[in-house]
């Protein structure tokens, strides 16, 4: 690559420019992208610019806090699977307020970058309610009022029809509105970002950003983009959370898994295509074309009956896999009075578990559409309302109140409200249950509204009557007392698993190391790759595992560099890293340096895999410190690093260690702690980041700043 070549009047990746909102004083503003380049995009410029914007301890529903949609150099680029924003702001519903990240696919991203923008920070409050129109360099903040109140979709279609149908909206409903931390915003009809961000957008007023871009997109070298594209495409991209075998044996498969998402097989189609079904055949490595036929997710995650109510599969901006199941369901209007027709993937597409909150689902026309037609309702409604589920954590925290008679429940609602409710709804099968009980946790003077508050604040404001043991519980299923999600934790690969889920401030949002023990390969085959990668005894066997060792540790390193990695350059962690291959002819191995490959194609400026890594850990004790630095406590180990009981007391019959189980031993986690710490130059007692370490990595600042609140160990 010839950087002599390049125009010095253009930027490339990058867009160079930085949007700046205030809904107080409605005044916009732009800064250059230059001082955050170093942090790589999306995240790490993210997670920079609260840093040095927003001091600790501020409310997280005040003015002074701020939300930031950033994208990185990749994104609409046309790198496949670069599709996605982040999005950071103060966390209203995990312990001290920390700065947590929400991902989101959708087209918001894309349109973000045409539009000429590296990242859009909007601070302050307005009065009213209002939306942010962006048009290129043309921004308004105009009136909302005619959708504030309206669910999501009603939302979407009413900016999109006043705006133009080219504008992508990403916008809040009633949950952001009313401020409940389990909020969230659509952007592209159905694609969801959580970690409280809409109850902040809520908080100032903001219904939404309605985004179009026409600005051009500087390569510096396409052809090479191109031609990494097709290697890639061809040679090692599985499916959907990397799946690199068929879940059917086929004619091109040495190895195949129930398990994986890669489904597409002779005689499974999309059955309500448009001009009739459409097979999704065998679609077999090698072949970029029918890659988006690989995964008929509906299939996968609601049974066989899903099939004939397919339209087709979705996805995000330039992601050939298309994981989102797009269904119609004829019948489901004449049985609820709601059009069937939703897209979405993963918990989005089963309602967030909120169907299960109506028993006795009765079917309509054929054996199982209630259970199917539940789930979509469900989803909708969701959506619809701008709810999030947090992986889960908001159906466990309803099922755990409802149990027993909904004892617990009993306990925390005044007799009015309960009573006020038509139970016999629930038990009758009738959907519209559902919209009556989450109605409630949608109103702020509702008891049921602390349910959606988020588990520590549960756990407090219920503390005598659920005991010492809930945020512990194994059916809540938190990775600690902090509040987050246990996200493929302990049950994926032991402790380096778990390991994952200590970082962030939120839910672990690590699909790195599933990628590799979910691909469908053998255990043999994914041994022998990836101690190539770290060192022996880095993975072990399902259900069969064995004490921490230094290989763990630089697997378990290497799983959060990554993530961090792709949430910067906005990358799907669905799918990458590119661990491994679908292709026999490669041994299955992967590569892993296709993402600095990219980089060097994109901006033109020269990237080797180390000095990627560089950039990419200086993000991580960025987001350390910041850490550090809201906790107001140098001990990460006993206040932050914590994890549930539950880890190390499930299967009372089995000894860690054993086959099995998964669960861990509490010295050898402590052990795995010291290790892990060691790994990033932390202080190995306490976790924190030494001065030592931040300095090395540029961030002397930050060390300066720790050491005049007294915390640097």
């Amino acid at each position: 690559m010839a950087d002599s070549k390049l125009d010095p009047n253009k930027s490339y990746g990058w867009t160079g420019k930085i949007l700046r909102v205030n809904l107080t004083d409605k005044t916009v503003s732009v800064s250059p992208t230059d001082p955050y380049k170093e942090y790589l995009g999306g995240m790490g410029i993210a997670n920079k610019i609260m840093y040095d914007e927003v001091p600790a301890g501020t409310d997280p529903l005040s003015p002074e806090n701020k939300i930031v949609f950033a994208v990185g150099p990749l994104t609409a680029t046309g790198v496949p699977l670069a599709g996605r924003t982040t999005i950071a702001s103060l966390s209203t519903y995990t312990t001290d307020h920390q700065v947590v990240d929400a991902h989101t696919g959708g087209m918001i991203g894309a349109a973000i970058k045409k539009a000429g923008w590296d990242a859009i920070v909007i601070e302050g409050a307005s009065d009213e309610p209002v939306y942010l129109k962006i048009d290129d360099d043309d921004i308004e903040i105009k009136p909302a009022d005619q959708v504030w109140g309206q669910g999501t979709r009603a939302t979407t279609e009413a900016l999109s029809r006043k705006e133009g149908t080219d504008f992508c909206v990403a916008t809040i409903g009633p949950a952001g509105e009313n401020l409940l931390p389990y909020a969230c915003i659509i952007n592209s009809r159905n694609h969801s970002a959580g970690a409280g961000a809409a109850a902040v957008m809520g908080s100032k007023k903001l219904k939404a950003l309605v985004v179009r871009g026409s600005q051009p997109i500087y390569v510096a070298d396409p052809q090479e983009v191109a031609d990494l594209s097709d290697y890639m495409l061809r040679e090692i991209v599985g499916s959907n959370n990397n799946h690199v075998v068929p879940s059917t044996q086929q004619e091109w498969a040495e190895y195949f898994d129930k398990g994986s998402r890669w489904t597409a097989q002779k005689g499974l189609t999309w059955a309500l295509a448009e001009g009739g079904p459409i097979d999704t055949g065998e679609s077999a490595p090698g072949q970029p074309t029918l890659i988006g036929y690989r995964c008929q997710k509906a299939v996968k995650d609601h049974g066989a009956i899903a099939e004939k109510y397919t339209v087709k599969m979705t996805g995000c901006a330039m992601c050939p896999i298309r994981c989102y199941g797009s269904l119609f369901i004829p019948q489901m209007e004449k049985a609820t009075g709601v059009v069937g027709s939703h897209s979405n993937t993963c918990l989005g597409n089963r309602g967030c578990g909120i169907a299960s909150l109506v028993k006795n689902v009765k079917d309509v026309e054929e054996e199982g559409d209630g259970k199917l037609i539940a789930n979509t309702y469900a989803a909708i409604f969701a959506d619809d309302m701008g709810l999030w589920d947090n992986y889960g954590e908001l159906n466990a925290t309803l099922t755990y109140f409802l149990k027993d008679d909904a004892k617990l429940l009993k306990q925390i609602m005044t007799e009015e409200e309960y009573n006020a409710l038509d139970w016999s709804k629930r038990e009758n099968g009738d959907l519209s249950f559902i919209n009556d009980f989450i109605a409630c946790i949608l109103n702020p003077n509702h008891s049921l509204h602390n349910l959606g508050m988020g588990a520590y604040y549960v756990d407090q404001k219920y503390h005598d009557i659920l005991g010492d043991d809930y945020l512990h519980s194994q059916a809540l299923g938190l990775w600690g007392p902090i509040g987050g999600k246990r996200h493929h934790g302990n049950e994926c690969a032991a402790q380096v698993g778990q390991l994952t889920n200590i970082i962030y401030n939120r839910d672990g949002m690590c699909h790195t190391i599933v990628n590799i023990t979910g691909s469908g390969l053998p255990y043999a085959i994914q041994k022998t790759i990836v101690e190539d990668l770290f060192g022996e005894g880095c993975l072990d066997a399902p259900k069969d595992y064995t004490p921490m060792n230094e290989s763990k540790a630089r697997f378990a390193k290497f799983g959060i560099m990554r993530q961090v990695l792709h949430d910067s350059f906005t990358l799907c962690n669905w799918v990458w890293p590119m661990t491994f291959s679908p292709r026999k002819e490669r041994g299955y191995k992967g590569d892993l340096s296709v993402e600095a490959q990219y980089m060097s194609a994109i901006t033109g400026q020269e990237w080797s895999e180390e000095e990627l890594d560089h950039a990419v850990e200086r993000c991580i004790q960025l987001h350390r410190a910041m850490t550090v630095k809201a906790a107001g406590t140098t001990d990460m180990r006993n206040n932050h690093d914590v994890i549930s009981n539950f880890i190390f007391d499930m299967d009372p019959d089995k000894q860690p260690f054993t086959p099995g189980t998964v669960k861990l031993e509490r010295e050898d986690w402590q052990k795995a702690l010291t290790m892990f710490y060691q790994q990033f130059g932390w202080d190995p007692t306490t976790g924190a980041p030494t001065r030592e370490t931040l300095e090395k990595f540029d961030l002397k600042d930050v060390a300066d700043d720790l050491e005049a609140l007294n915390l640097l160990p």
